[in-house]
C-alpha cells in the first residue's frame, strides 16, 4: 500500500507537497479549495506550474483531491442540487487543471426522499456532469460511507446501483473508507470478517474498482452509522484492521490515506510510521 495522508493547503496548494514529504507521505490528498465554502477563488496558472513543480521536486506521484463537504449530489432542494452541480463541476475543472487523477465525493443525503430516488438522482447527476466535461480525464471515486442520517453510500450495493448507471464507466470507481465502513456494519476486526467484507465488495463492486483506502480509525461502534474518526488503534476498530490492510498483496499500488484527526502535521509522521511498523508485521 502506498501510504500517506490529507494535507492542508493553507497558503497555496503547491504547499501541499512538501507538507506530505515532510511527514513521510508516498501520496497525498488535498482540497483544492475552500471545502465548507460555495464560491471560491480560481487556481491560477501560477500556482498550477507551482504546484506541478512541487509535486516532481518531492518525488510524490500520487495526489487525490477530496470534493467539498457541501455538494449533495442527490440533494432534493433544486438550488441546493445546482449548486452541487456548480461545485463539482468546478471540482473536476480544478483536478484537470492540477492533473490531479481523482476527485474522492460522498454521494449525498437524500432527506427523505429514500435510497432508490437517491441512487437514481446521482448518477443523472453525474452523467449531466460529464456531459458538460466531456474532454476531461479526472475521474469521480464515490466514497463509502457511515450511513448517518440520511446519507446514501452505507451498502456496497447503493455505490454499485449508481455506477452502474453511469454512462462513462471507466470514470467512476471507489474509495472505501475503514471507519466509515465499520461504523455501517462492515466488521473487518478478525482476519475472517476481514477476507469477508472483502469477499463481499469483491462480488458486490469488484476490487478492480477499489482505487484508493481512507486509512482511520472509528470513534463509532460497529453498525453505529456513526461518522467520526478516531486515530489509528485508538478506536473501536483496533490495530488490527489495519495490519491486514497494509499487508493485502491485492492493494500493492494502492494509496492509502490517512484522514485521522491531528493538531499537529508531524502527528500523521507518527502515524505513518505506525503504520509502517504494522507492514513489517508477518500475518
Amino acid at each position: 500500500m502506498i501510504l500517506g495522508a490529507h494535507i492542508s493547503v493553507a497558503g497555496g496548494v503547491e504547499k501541499a507537497p512538501g507538507r506530505g514529504k515532510e511527514v513521510g507521505a508516498e501520496a497525498i490528498q488535498i482540497f483544492t479549495a475552500n471545502q465548507r465554502q460555495w464560491t471560491v477563488k480560481a487556481i491560477s496558472d501560477q500556482r498550477k506550474l507551482l504546484f506541478q513543480a512541487a509535486m516532481s521536486r518531492t518525488g510524490l506521484t500520487t495526489c487525490l483531491a477530496h470534493a467539498s463537504y457541501l455538494i449533495n449530489l442527490c440533494s432534493p432542494e433544486p438550488d441546493k442540487h445546482q449548486k452541487s452541480m456548480h461545485a463539482l463541476r468546478d471540482e473536476l475543472f480544478r483536478a484537470e487543471k492540477l492533473k490531479i487523477s481523482h476527485v474522492i465525493i460522498h454521494p449525498g443525503a437524500h432527506r427523505g426522499k429514500g435510497e432508490l430516488w437517491a441512487i437514481e438522482r446521482i448518477a443523472s447527476s453525474i452523467n449531466s456532469i460529464y456531459e458538460a466535461r466531456p474532454g476531461y480525464k479526472a475521474c469521480l471515486l464515490l466514497e463509502t460511507t457511515s450511513g448517518q442520517g440520511t446519507v446514501i453510500g452505507h451498502r456496497f450495493e447503493h455505490l454499485h446501483d449508481i455506477m452502474a448507471l453511469i454512462d462513462h464507466q471507466d470514470r467512476v470507481s471507489v474509495c472505501l473508507d475503514t471507519a466509515h465502513i465499520f461504523a455501517a456494519g462492515y466488521d473487518i476486526r478478525t482476519r475472517q470478517q476481514y477476507q469477508q467484507v472483502m469477499a463481499e465488495f469483491d462480488d458486490v463492486i469488484g476490487l478492480d474498482k477499489l482505487v484508493a483506502i481512507h486509512l482511520n480509525d472509528s470513534r463509532g461502534a460497529c453498525a453505529s452509522r456513526l461518522d467520526r474518526h478516531m486515530n489509528i488503534g485508538q478506536g473501536h476498530l483496533g490495530l488490527e484492521p489495519f495490519t491486514f490492510l497494509v499487508n493485502d498483496a491485492r492493494f500493492r499500488t494502492i494509496p492509502g490515506i490517512l484522514e485521522t484527526p491531528v493538531s499537529h502535521l508531524t502527528d500523521y509522521a507518527k502515524e505513518l510510521q505506525l503504520l509502517r511498523s504494522l507492514q513489517s508485521v508477518n500475518r
